[in-house]
């Protein structure tokens, strides 16, 4: 699995919810969202992909979009070696 790939669709997930959002939007960083907007977003990275990163979260040491997007990206790794 690609990080640029996967970056790229948590990228298009951003856009969309704060497309919703009044006055948020552009440069919005991983910590400037909620638990359940996380919890939204890891979800949405699992059915887009097909893979198990929710009960992987515990491995995640934190950082910004690009470490989150390097961590699904070795998830998914994982997961199609399995």
């Amino acid at each position: 699995m690609d990080r640029a790939v996967v970056r790229k669709e948590i990228q298009n997930f951003m856009d969309q919810y704060y497309a919703r959002e009044d006055g948020a939007g552009d440069g919005a960083e991983m910590y400037d969202i909620d638990s359940f907007t996380m919890v939204q977003l890891v979800l949405y990275l699992e059915d887009k992909f097909n893979i198990v990163i929710l009960e992987e979260l515990h491995g995640f040491g934190g950082g910004d979009f690009d470490a989150f997007a390097a961590f699904v990206a070795a998830a998914g790794q994982e997961n199609d070696a399995a």
